[in-house]
Protein backbone atom coordinates (compact mmCIF):
# COMPACT_ATOMS: atom_id res chain seq x y z
CA UNK A 1 0.00 0.00 0.00
CA UNK A 2 2.62 2.42 1.33
CA UNK A 3 4.76 1.42 -2.06
CA UNK A 4 1.49 2.25 -4.51
CA UNK A 5 1.75 5.58 -3.23
CA UNK A 6 4.94 6.31 -3.46
CA UNK A 7 4.99 5.12 -6.83
CA UNK A 8 1.75 6.96 -7.85
CA UNK A 9 3.34 10.20 -6.63
CA UNK A 10 7.25 9.47 -8.52
CA UNK A 11 4.74 8.84 -11.51
CA UNK A 12 2.44 12.29 -10.86
CA UNK A 13 6.61 14.14 -9.85
CA UNK A 14 7.68 12.49 -13.16
CA UNK A 15 4.76 13.62 -15.44
CA UNK A 16 5.14 16.82 -13.87
CA UNK A 17 9.15 17.22 -14.64
CA UNK A 18 8.27 15.74 -18.23
CA UNK A 19 5.58 18.70 -18.72
CA UNK A 20 8.22 21.48 -17.11
CA UNK A 21 10.47 20.07 -19.62
CA UNK A 22 8.48 20.47 -22.57
CA UNK A 23 6.89 23.75 -21.62
CA UNK A 24 10.38 24.86 -21.21
CA UNK A 25 11.58 23.58 -24.83
CA UNK A 26 8.42 25.21 -26.07
CA UNK A 27 9.60 28.68 -25.05
CA UNK A 28 13.35 27.87 -26.29
CA UNK A 29 11.90 26.87 -29.69
CA UNK A 30 10.75 30.50 -30.55
CA UNK A 31 12.20 33.71 -30.55
CA UNK A 32 9.67 35.45 -28.50
CA UNK A 33 9.50 32.69 -26.27
CA UNK A 34 13.69 33.28 -25.93
CA UNK A 35 12.96 36.74 -25.12
CA UNK A 36 10.14 35.99 -22.27
CA UNK A 37 12.86 33.57 -20.33
CA UNK A 38 15.46 36.30 -20.37
CA UNK A 39 12.85 38.95 -19.24
CA UNK A 40 11.98 36.17 -16.15
CA UNK A 41 15.31 35.82 -15.93
CA UNK A 42 16.44 39.41 -15.59
CA UNK A 43 13.62 39.57 -13.03
CA UNK A 44 14.64 36.77 -10.89
CA UNK A 45 18.18 38.05 -10.75
CA UNK A 46 16.89 41.06 -9.06
CA UNK A 47 16.16 39.78 -6.20
CA UNK A 48 12.53 37.75 -5.32
CA UNK A 49 10.32 39.12 -7.78
CA UNK A 50 6.23 38.84 -6.93
CA UNK A 51 4.78 35.85 -8.68
CA UNK A 52 1.94 38.44 -9.73
CA UNK A 53 4.10 41.14 -11.20
CA UNK A 54 5.83 38.27 -13.53
CA UNK A 55 2.19 37.38 -14.22
CA UNK A 56 0.55 40.57 -15.18
CA UNK A 57 3.94 41.59 -16.96
CA UNK A 58 3.78 38.62 -19.17
CA UNK A 59 -0.09 38.97 -19.40
CA UNK A 60 0.80 42.29 -20.65
CA UNK A 61 2.72 41.29 -23.61
CA UNK A 62 -0.33 38.78 -24.40
CA UNK A 63 -2.71 42.35 -24.79
CA UNK A 64 -0.15 43.81 -26.57
CA UNK A 65 -0.32 40.94 -29.49
CA UNK A 66 -4.28 41.29 -28.86
CA UNK A 67 -4.21 44.91 -29.92
CA UNK A 68 -1.89 44.27 -32.99
CA UNK A 69 -4.02 41.48 -33.87
CA UNK A 70 -6.95 43.98 -33.71
CA UNK A 71 -5.32 46.64 -35.42
CA UNK A 72 -4.21 43.70 -38.18
CA UNK A 73 -7.97 42.92 -38.12
CA UNK A 74 -8.60 46.16 -39.13
CA UNK A 75 -5.51 47.10 -41.55
CA UNK A 76 -6.58 43.65 -43.47
CA UNK A 77 -10.29 44.53 -43.57
CA UNK A 78 -9.58 48.03 -44.94
CA UNK A 79 -7.31 46.32 -47.33
CA UNK A 80 -9.00 43.95 -48.60
CA UNK A 81 -12.16 46.08 -48.73
CA UNK A 82 -10.15 48.30 -51.12
CA UNK A 83 -8.43 45.40 -53.06
CA UNK A 84 -12.34 44.04 -54.21
CA UNK A 85 -12.97 47.51 -54.94
CA UNK A 86 -9.75 47.93 -57.26
CA UNK A 87 -9.84 44.41 -58.44
CA UNK A 88 -13.68 44.62 -59.26
CA UNK A 89 -12.99 48.26 -61.10
CA UNK A 90 -10.23 46.73 -62.78
CA UNK A 91 -12.17 43.56 -64.22
CA UNK A 92 -15.41 45.94 -65.13
CA UNK A 93 -12.70 48.15 -67.25
CA UNK A 94 -11.07 45.07 -68.85
CA UNK A 95 -14.98 43.59 -69.43
CA UNK A 96 -15.83 47.39 -71.03
CA UNK A 97 -12.68 47.14 -72.67
CA UNK A 98 -13.15 44.09 -74.09
CA UNK A 99 -16.76 44.38 -75.16
CA UNK A 100 -15.88 47.64 -77.17
CA UNK A 101 -12.97 45.78 -78.88
CA UNK A 102 -15.17 42.89 -80.01
CA UNK A 103 -17.97 45.91 -81.35
CA UNK A 104 -15.10 47.31 -82.90
CA UNK A 105 -13.70 44.29 -84.37
CA UNK A 106 -17.24 43.62 -85.66
CA UNK A 107 -17.55 46.93 -87.31
CA UNK A 108 -14.46 46.25 -88.86
CA UNK A 109 -15.33 42.67 -90.43
CA UNK A 110 -18.68 45.09 -91.86
CA UNK A 111 -16.63 47.40 -93.21
CA UNK A 112 -14.07 45.61 -94.64
CA UNK A 113 -16.33 43.65 -97.03
CA UNK A 114 -18.52 47.08 -97.77
CA UNK A 115 -14.97 48.91 -99.07
CA UNK A 116 -13.72 45.52 -101.15
CA UNK A 117 -17.29 46.01 -102.46
CA UNK A 118 -17.42 49.64 -102.82
CA UNK A 119 -14.29 49.65 -104.89
CA UNK A 120 -15.56 46.93 -107.25
CA UNK A 121 -18.08 48.88 -108.36
CA UNK A 122 -16.24 51.74 -108.12
CA UNK A 123 -13.78 49.87 -111.04
CA UNK A 124 -16.83 48.25 -112.58
CA UNK A 125 -18.15 51.87 -112.71
CA UNK A 126 -14.63 53.43 -114.42
CA UNK A 127 -14.76 50.46 -117.15
CA UNK A 128 -18.36 51.53 -117.76
CA UNK A 129 -17.29 55.23 -118.13
CA UNK A 130 -14.31 53.82 -119.87
CA UNK A 131 -16.76 52.15 -122.44
CA UNK A 132 -19.20 54.82 -122.84
CA UNK A 133 -16.63 56.88 -123.53
CA UNK A 134 -15.09 54.77 -126.55
CA UNK A 135 -18.86 53.84 -127.62
CA UNK A 136 -19.12 58.46 -127.89
CA UNK A 137 -16.19 58.62 -129.46
CA UNK A 138 -16.65 55.40 -131.98
CA UNK A 139 -20.39 57.01 -132.75
CA UNK A 140 -18.67 60.55 -133.24
CA UNK A 141 -16.33 58.95 -135.84
CA UNK A 142 -19.03 56.82 -137.59
CA UNK A 143 -21.13 60.21 -137.81
CA UNK A 144 -18.18 61.93 -139.59
CA UNK A 145 -17.60 59.02 -142.17
CA UNK A 146 -21.40 59.17 -142.55
CA UNK A 147 -21.63 63.07 -142.95
CA UNK A 148 -17.92 62.60 -145.14
CA UNK A 149 -19.53 59.55 -147.57
CA UNK A 150 -23.19 61.82 -147.70
CA UNK A 151 -21.34 65.05 -149.33
CA UNK A 152 -19.73 62.85 -151.65
CA UNK A 153 -22.83 61.09 -152.84
CA UNK A 154 -24.35 64.31 -153.16
CA UNK A 155 -21.24 65.38 -155.02
CA UNK A 156 -21.76 62.71 -157.57
CA UNK A 157 -25.47 63.46 -157.55
CA UNK A 158 -24.36 66.92 -158.61
CA UNK A 159 -21.96 65.70 -160.86
CA UNK A 160 -24.54 63.08 -162.44
CA UNK A 161 -27.29 65.66 -162.63
CA UNK A 162 -25.15 68.45 -164.46
CA UNK A 163 -23.56 65.59 -166.77
CA UNK A 164 -27.41 64.30 -167.34
CA UNK A 165 -28.68 68.20 -168.31
CA UNK A 166 -25.81 69.04 -170.19
CA UNK A 167 -26.14 65.56 -172.71
CA UNK A 168 -30.18 66.50 -172.55
CA UNK A 169 -29.01 70.21 -174.21
CA UNK A 170 -27.26 68.30 -176.54
CA UNK A 171 -30.04 66.25 -178.20
CA UNK A 172 -32.25 68.94 -177.38
CA UNK A 173 -30.87 71.16 -179.42
CA UNK A 174 -30.51 68.30 -182.26
CA UNK A 175 -33.86 67.16 -181.73
CA UNK A 176 -34.52 71.12 -182.88
CA UNK A 177 -32.56 70.81 -185.83
CA UNK A 178 -34.18 67.33 -186.87
CA UNK A 179 -37.74 68.83 -185.78
CA UNK A 180 -37.65 71.70 -187.84
CA UNK A 181 -35.72 70.70 -190.94
CA UNK A 182 -37.61 67.26 -191.49
CA UNK A 183 -34.62 65.68 -193.14
CA UNK A 184 -32.53 62.47 -192.64
CA UNK A 185 -28.72 61.86 -192.50
CA UNK A 186 -27.66 61.59 -195.97
CA UNK A 187 -25.58 58.53 -195.25
CA UNK A 188 -24.72 56.33 -191.79
CA UNK A 189 -22.44 57.72 -189.94
CA UNK A 190 -19.78 55.60 -188.12
CA UNK A 191 -19.93 54.67 -183.92
CA UNK A 192 -18.92 57.60 -182.44
CA UNK A 193 -18.31 55.26 -179.28
CA UNK A 194 -15.24 52.87 -179.77
CA UNK A 195 -14.46 50.26 -177.13
CA UNK A 196 -11.93 52.78 -175.35
CA UNK A 197 -14.16 55.65 -175.53
CA UNK A 198 -12.87 57.84 -178.42
CA UNK A 199 -14.91 59.23 -181.19
CA UNK A 200 -13.74 59.55 -185.02
CA UNK A 201 -14.88 63.25 -185.59
CA UNK A 202 -14.29 65.76 -187.98
CA UNK A 203 -13.45 68.57 -185.11
CA UNK A 204 -14.30 71.44 -187.82
CA UNK A 205 -17.47 69.87 -187.81
CA UNK A 206 -17.73 70.52 -184.24
CA UNK A 207 -16.06 73.56 -184.41
CA UNK A 208 -18.53 74.77 -186.63
CA UNK A 209 -21.14 73.29 -184.38
CA UNK A 210 -20.32 75.20 -181.28
CA UNK A 211 -19.43 78.56 -183.32
CA UNK A 212 -22.91 78.03 -184.52
CA UNK A 213 -24.81 77.99 -180.82
CA UNK A 214 -25.25 74.27 -180.31
CA UNK A 215 -27.10 73.42 -183.38
CA UNK A 216 -26.21 69.99 -184.01
CA UNK A 217 -27.12 68.27 -187.03
CA UNK A 218 -25.95 64.56 -186.99
CA UNK A 219 -25.48 62.05 -183.66
CA UNK A 220 -21.80 62.41 -184.50
CA UNK A 221 -22.01 66.27 -183.65
CA UNK A 222 -23.23 64.94 -180.05
CA UNK A 223 -21.41 62.28 -179.48
CA UNK A 224 -18.03 64.55 -179.78
CA UNK A 225 -19.65 66.56 -177.42
CA UNK A 226 -20.44 64.70 -175.08
CA UNK A 227 -17.27 62.84 -175.36
CA UNK A 228 -15.69 65.96 -174.58
CA UNK A 229 -17.92 66.45 -171.23
CA UNK A 230 -16.96 63.48 -170.16
CA UNK A 231 -13.51 64.68 -169.49
CA UNK A 232 -15.07 67.05 -166.88
CA UNK A 233 -17.63 65.57 -165.36
CA UNK A 234 -16.68 62.35 -163.34
CA UNK A 235 -20.09 61.11 -163.61
CA UNK A 236 -21.14 57.35 -161.85
CA UNK A 237 -22.91 55.21 -164.27
CA UNK A 238 -21.70 57.62 -167.40
CA UNK A 239 -19.86 54.19 -169.02
CA UNK A 240 -23.66 52.38 -169.17
CA UNK A 241 -25.26 55.62 -170.68
CA UNK A 242 -22.45 56.23 -172.95
CA UNK A 243 -22.45 52.74 -174.63
CA UNK A 244 -26.25 53.16 -174.42
CA UNK A 245 -26.02 56.22 -176.56
CA UNK A 246 -23.63 54.11 -178.85
CA UNK A 247 -26.38 51.65 -179.48
CA UNK A 248 -28.51 53.73 -180.67
CA UNK A 249 -26.31 55.79 -182.76
CA UNK A 250 -25.15 52.38 -184.48
CA UNK A 251 -28.88 51.94 -185.12
CA UNK A 252 -29.35 55.06 -186.28
CA UNK A 253 -26.37 54.50 -188.77
CA UNK A 254 -28.42 51.69 -190.43
CA UNK A 255 -31.96 53.51 -190.04
CA UNK A 256 -31.45 57.37 -190.73
CA UNK A 257 -34.98 57.70 -191.19
CA UNK A 258 -34.88 56.79 -187.35
CA UNK A 259 -32.36 59.54 -186.05
CA UNK A 260 -35.69 61.48 -184.51
CA UNK A 261 -36.84 58.60 -182.98
CA UNK A 262 -33.97 57.91 -181.68
CA UNK A 263 -33.13 60.85 -180.07
CA UNK A 264 -37.15 61.09 -178.27
CA UNK A 265 -35.96 57.45 -176.65
CA UNK A 266 -32.76 59.14 -175.59
CA UNK A 267 -33.85 61.88 -174.25
CA UNK A 268 -37.23 60.40 -172.71
CA UNK A 269 -33.64 57.82 -171.09
CA UNK A 270 -32.34 60.78 -169.84
CA UNK A 271 -35.68 62.13 -168.54
CA UNK A 272 -35.85 59.11 -165.90
CA UNK A 273 -32.15 58.89 -165.49
CA UNK A 274 -32.49 62.80 -163.97
CA UNK A 275 -36.18 61.60 -161.84
CA UNK A 276 -33.36 58.97 -160.45
CA UNK A 277 -30.91 61.34 -159.64
CA UNK A 278 -33.29 63.41 -157.85
CA UNK A 279 -35.20 60.75 -156.12
CA UNK A 280 -31.86 59.53 -154.97
CA UNK A 281 -30.61 63.02 -153.56
CA UNK A 282 -34.22 63.31 -151.61
CA UNK A 283 -33.81 59.57 -150.62
CA UNK A 284 -30.16 60.27 -149.68
CA UNK A 285 -31.36 63.99 -147.83
CA UNK A 286 -33.74 61.80 -145.98
CA UNK A 287 -31.21 59.45 -144.69
CA UNK A 288 -29.07 62.00 -143.65
CA UNK A 289 -32.08 63.32 -141.93
CA UNK A 290 -32.45 60.25 -140.17
CA UNK A 291 -29.05 59.33 -139.47
CA UNK A 292 -28.51 62.63 -138.07
CA UNK A 293 -31.53 62.66 -135.72
CA UNK A 294 -30.58 59.18 -134.55
CA UNK A 295 -26.72 60.41 -133.60
CA UNK A 296 -28.32 63.37 -131.85
CA UNK A 297 -30.33 61.14 -129.77
CA UNK A 298 -27.97 58.30 -129.24
CA UNK A 299 -25.21 61.72 -128.82
CA UNK A 300 -27.97 62.92 -126.01
CA UNK A 301 -28.57 59.49 -124.30
CA UNK A 302 -24.67 58.56 -124.26
CA UNK A 303 -23.65 62.23 -122.86
CA UNK A 304 -26.50 61.63 -120.25
CA UNK A 305 -25.03 57.96 -119.05
CA UNK A 306 -21.65 59.28 -119.16
CA UNK A 307 -22.62 62.69 -116.76
CA UNK A 308 -25.00 60.06 -114.64
CA UNK A 309 -21.97 57.51 -114.42
CA UNK A 310 -19.66 60.46 -113.87
CA UNK A 311 -21.87 61.36 -110.95
CA UNK A 312 -22.04 58.03 -109.61
CA UNK A 313 -18.47 57.88 -109.52
CA UNK A 314 -18.37 60.46 -107.39
CA UNK A 315 -20.58 59.16 -105.14
CA UNK A 316 -18.76 55.96 -105.07
CA UNK A 317 -15.40 57.80 -104.56
CA UNK A 318 -17.18 59.56 -101.58
CA UNK A 319 -18.16 55.76 -100.20
CA UNK A 320 -14.58 54.67 -100.39
CA UNK A 321 -12.87 57.18 -98.65
CA UNK A 322 -15.33 57.22 -96.02
CA UNK A 323 -15.09 53.81 -96.03
CA UNK A 324 -11.57 54.04 -95.79
CA UNK A 325 -12.12 56.64 -92.88
CA UNK A 326 -13.90 54.65 -90.74
CA UNK A 327 -11.96 51.60 -90.95
CA UNK A 328 -8.47 53.69 -90.51
CA UNK A 329 -10.61 55.15 -87.42
CA UNK A 330 -11.77 51.73 -86.06
CA UNK A 331 -8.57 50.16 -86.52
CA UNK A 332 -6.51 52.73 -84.56
CA UNK A 333 -9.39 52.84 -81.93
CA UNK A 334 -9.20 49.04 -81.44
CA UNK A 335 -5.28 49.21 -81.14
CA UNK A 336 -5.98 52.06 -78.20
CA UNK A 337 -8.81 50.07 -76.99
CA UNK A 338 -6.18 46.31 -76.59
CA UNK A 339 -3.89 48.42 -75.55
CA UNK A 340 -5.96 49.55 -72.21
CA UNK A 341 -6.87 46.18 -71.95
CA UNK A 342 -3.55 44.65 -71.77
CA UNK A 343 -2.31 47.80 -69.39
CA UNK A 344 -5.48 47.45 -67.46
CA UNK A 345 -5.26 43.25 -67.45
CA UNK A 346 -0.85 43.54 -66.53
CA UNK A 347 -2.42 46.26 -63.41
CA UNK A 348 -5.35 43.65 -62.35
CA UNK A 349 -2.70 41.18 -62.68
CA UNK A 350 -0.36 43.65 -60.01
CA UNK A 351 -3.09 44.63 -57.99
CA UNK A 352 -3.94 40.70 -57.22
CA UNK A 353 -0.37 40.14 -56.25
CA UNK A 354 -0.24 42.97 -53.81
CA UNK A 355 -3.92 42.07 -52.40
CA UNK A 356 -2.23 38.36 -51.97
CA UNK A 357 1.11 39.10 -50.55
CA UNK A 358 -0.80 41.48 -48.10
CA UNK A 359 -3.17 38.32 -47.08
CA UNK A 360 -0.36 36.41 -47.07
CA UNK A 361 1.43 38.80 -44.35
CA UNK A 362 -2.06 38.90 -42.67
CA UNK A 363 -2.05 35.04 -42.48
CA UNK A 364 1.44 34.99 -41.24
CA UNK A 365 1.38 37.56 -39.03
CA UNK A 366 -2.12 35.83 -37.29
CA UNK A 367 -0.35 32.98 -37.22
CA UNK A 368 2.71 34.25 -35.40
CA UNK A 369 0.64 35.64 -33.04
CA UNK A 370 -1.02 32.35 -31.75
CA UNK A 371 1.74 30.78 -31.48
CA UNK A 372 2.78 33.55 -29.22
CA UNK A 373 -0.07 33.79 -27.08
CA UNK A 374 0.02 29.88 -26.56
CA UNK A 375 4.09 30.99 -25.65
CA UNK A 376 2.29 33.15 -23.18
CA UNK A 377 -0.07 31.05 -22.01
CA UNK A 378 2.89 28.34 -21.35
CA UNK A 379 5.04 31.19 -19.49
CA UNK A 380 2.03 32.03 -17.19
CA UNK A 381 1.57 28.33 -16.26
CA UNK A 382 5.65 28.37 -15.62
CA UNK A 383 5.42 31.51 -13.46
CA UNK A 384 2.64 30.56 -11.47
CA UNK A 385 2.80 26.92 -10.92
CA UNK A 386 6.78 26.05 -11.67
CA UNK A 387 8.51 29.56 -10.82
CA UNK A 388 10.89 27.32 -8.58
CA UNK A 389 11.99 25.21 -11.27
CA UNK A 390 12.19 27.53 -13.65
CA UNK A 391 14.21 29.44 -11.84
CA UNK A 392 16.62 26.86 -11.29
CA UNK A 393 16.76 25.95 -14.60
CA UNK A 394 17.00 29.38 -15.48
CA UNK A 395 19.89 30.12 -13.05
CA UNK A 396 21.63 26.78 -14.33
CA UNK A 397 21.67 27.56 -17.95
Amino acid sequence: MKFSIVLTILLILGSQAADFDSQVEELQNSNFGQTILQTILMELQTGDPVVSNLIDMVQGLETTLENEQERDDKRIARISQNCDIDINTLKDQINQNTVNSLTLKSELDSLNPQKVSAVASLERKNNEINDLKTELNYQTHKRETETITYQVILDNLEQALFGVNQVKGYFNSYLDVLVKNRKRFDKPEPSFLQETYSFKYDQSEVDDVENQGQQFTSFTQVAAKVNKLKHHVHLEGYRAMLEMISRLAAKAQDEPSQAEVLTRKVLSILKQIENYIQSERIREDQAEALRSGNFELLQTLLSDQLVQASQDRTYMEGLVESLSTRIQQASNEKFEVDQRIVAKTRELENRETDCRLKKNEYDTDTANRIKQKRVVVVAVDLISSKLGQLKRKLLAN
